[in-house]
């Protein structure tokens, strides 16, 4: 083959080569902005479609142990004691279908849980005597817990709708479905939505109660997330207690003024937050460490300062996880806190030349003297994972309904939502709790 044929076939291959390798470069950089707006340092750990994949430890692994972490409950349920015995006697033989049997006194014990068949719906007509007081006067009507003063649906029923909505995120169509079939009770969409605003009525002052108790609280964690209401765009605001009372919120804004509408303007102590600015102007702020070591792991294969911005973030935070263990005075949390936020000035002074990592270290710059708020209150996390936990739920209901059809709707979820999410973090039995807020507003107000 000619030399120059040779060389020419060598420089189109190598040509087309590279028009392959342009092509996958700009796919490449393409996908990699789609996915970001699904994976970015502003998703939790939980959200995350492509968990980062980590090299196992061999080392440790060998040293651990198989099976569960010390303190786990197990899987093996304890034998109940039986509510009911059964003797079981045949009176024919399994094999000759002759009647003559012998019992030979040996017992096979086998102890069993079961639940009753689904029950039908209970129909219960209430005479309420009107009755006079003989000493002052009164006259009043008879109340009995059982028996709400308005509606046709008794406490049981309402909360056994209630938990089919929000514990078990249940949609009206298949409620309704689930009730037709479990317990023959026929009942429209319209009727279970007005079994909910019913409930939720009667869960308004309780409500307003745990706005009291969030006032009263140590400090607060506080985030928000988009939800639609009848199609437009509007925030669902999460506020959780140091008691874990549970708030939840939901306004057309994400500004500022939600914040101050529950708070209050002269609201003096620490919040938890992310980086919002809608809470800049609060007094005490404690910044969350979970949003900033995801906001500079994002730059760890940017370049070797950026590998080493978050080594240095992950030592800080080992480090203030030491410190919050540690029994200290006053004085001596003060002391801390000045000389740690101190550190990360030096930080942010180290790193800044480097323009590749502008956004991470601006973070950590608009967040100085907020980073270690948490030394100053024993007790205090200092991330805002406890905010992001109250928050799955309303997320994964969120995916479900797609969006509240209605504003009352919307309002209407706040009231019973926080009392279930409140009630279930302080190992409260929500179906009690609910029955027993139902009889004392709806039956015996």
């Amino acid at each position: 083959m000619n030399p120059n044929t040779y060389i020419r076939e060598l420089e189109a291959a190598l040509i087309e080569k590279n028009l392959i390798i342009e092509g996958l470069t700009k796919e490449n950089e393409e996908l990699k902005k789609r996915l970001h707006i699904y994976e970015n340092p502003h998703t939790p750990p939980s959200a995350k479609r492509f968990p980062t994949q980590r090299i196992p430890d061999v080392e440790s692994q060998e040293k651990k142990k198989r099976g569960a972490p010390k303190g786990h409950r197990g899987a093996t349920r304890p034998t109940p004691v039986p509510d009911e015995l059964i003797e079981v006697v045949a009176d024919t033989c399994e094999q000759c279908q002759g009647k003559n049997l012998e019992d030979l006194e040996n017992t096979e014990k086998r102890t069993i849980e079961d639940i009753p068949p689904p029950q039908v719906i209970k129909t219960v007509e209430f005479h309420h005597h009107t009755m006079k007081c003989r000493d002052c006067g009164l006259v009043f009507v008879s109340k009995h817990p059982d028996s709400p003063k308005i509606g046709n649906f008794g406490i049981y029923l309402l909360v056994y709708v209630t938990m089919l909505k929000f514990h078990l995120r249940g949609v009206l169509r298949k409620i309704q479905d689930y009730l037709l079939y479990s317990n023959n009770f026929d009942i429209s969409t319209k009727g279970i939505h007005d079994i909910l605003l019913r409930v939720g009525d009667a869960c308004k002052t309780d409500y307003l109660r745990t706005v009291e108790r969030i006032h009263k609280s140590d400090w607060v964690h506080v985030d928000e997330t988009g939800v639609h209401i009848n199609g437009k765009p509007g925030w669902l605001w999460i506020f959780r207690s140091s008691n874990n009372d549970i708030l939840v919120v939901i306004r057309e804004s994400r500004g500022g003024k939600v914040v101050e509408e529950i708070l209050g303007r002269d609201w003096k102590k620490p919040i938890i937050v992310d980086g919002w600015k809608a809470y800049n102007w609060l007094p005490i702020i404690q910044r969350c460490w979970s949003h900033l070591i995801r906001e500079v792991d994002a730059f760890i294969e940017v370049s070797k300062e950026g590998k080493q911005l978050s080594e240095e973030i992950h030592a800080r935070f080992n480090t203030l996880k030491d410190i919050l263990d540690k029994d200290m005075s006053r004085d001596e949390r003060v002391s801390m806190k000045k000389k740690l936020d101190k550190d990360m000035e030096v930080l942010v002074k180290k790193y800044e030349s480097f323009k590749e990592l502008s956004k991470p270290v601006t973070y950590i710059r608009n967040g100085l003297g907020k980073w270690h708020t948490c030394i100053l209150y024993p007790g205090m996390e200092p991330t805002n994972n406890l905010g992001e936990q109250a928050m799955r739920e309303h997320v994964i209901i969120r995916k479900i309904i797609g969006c509240f059809r209605s504003e009352s709707g919307a309002e209407n979820y706040q009231y019973i939502a926080s009392l279930l999410a409140s009630w279930r973090l302080q190992e409260k039995n929500i179906f009690e709790e609910l029955a027993d807020l139902l009889r004392k507003e709806l039956c015996l107000s």
